[in-house]
């Protein structure tokens, strides 16, 4: 079954190209609604339901209007993936994508066939980033308050060690450095991180500083795991 797509860009121009191209592949994918402004992209996507949405960070009504639906798409809980096109991959745009909730980031620059790709990976559930835009979210995460997870009612998903675990993950320290830092042995260490996983639903280190990063908790009712298009990290 084609993959049906809602496609966001800041001209109708910009829409028409991208809906002619995706025309030559109608068996694997259907563009069912185009858009220009954030109201009427939160328009199609209500009405349409589409597997993925297009959206480029600059649309017709304001410079970052395609970052702001992501945050009100995120509140309605659509069940739609976004990725977030951007004309250059900056860390600021980067991180402000996955921030609101963005499963790939993709650069208008480059071809075709790779954005096809990105749309099947975000599709299977996956996130679409490079190594380095990856090392981005990291460093960014590395520099904010540690944040303390917590479900919709506001009780805490993890204990104080998961916790102490988590922010040393998030700040890109590997098990050996963690295990000598707590006083653990990298076996224990190693079970943490398993036991987190479970209870986040994650499945390794990148998933986890993804879910840290877009401030995922219980409300938000997810039940598909990231992963990364740079492969899974060793626990």
């Amino acid at each position: 079954m084609a993959i049906s797509l809602v496609v966001a860009a800041p001209s109708a121009l910009g829409n028409e190209m991208l809906c002619r191209a995706f025309k030559q592949r109608r068996k694997q994918f259907n563009v069912v609604a185009c858009a220009l402004t954030r109201k009427d992209l939160l328009k199609q996507v209500a009405q349409h339901q589409p597997d993925v949405a297009l959206v480029s960070a600059r649309l017709e009504d304001a410079p970052r209007a395609g970052f702001q639906a992501l945050r009100e798409l995120r509140l309605t809980r659509s069940s739609t993936r976004a990725i977030v096109l951007l004309d250059c991959s900056e860390p600021e745009q980067v991180i402000e994508a996955f921030s609101h909730g963005a499963r790939g980031v993709f650069c208008t620059r480059e071809g075709f066939e790779v954005l096809c790709k990105c749309i099947r990976s975000v599709h299977a559930g996956q996130v679409w980033a490079d190594s380095g835009q990856l090392q981005w979210v990291v460093q960014a995460l590395g520099e904010r308050e540690p944040v303390s997870i917590v479900s919709a009612t506001g009780t805490p998903l993890l204990t104080k060690r998961e916790e102490q675990i988590v922010r040393m993950v998030t700040e890109g320290l590997p098990n050996s450095e963690i295990s000598t830092s707590l006083g653990l042995s990298a076996h224990t260490v190693k079970n943490h991180l398993f036991r987190i996983y479970e209870k986040l639903g994650v499945s390794n280190r990148v998933e986890l500083v993804l879910y840290a990063l877009s401030g995922r908790d219980a409300s938000r009712g997810e039940d598909d795991p990231f992963q990364s298009r740079v492969g899974p990290m060793s626990a």
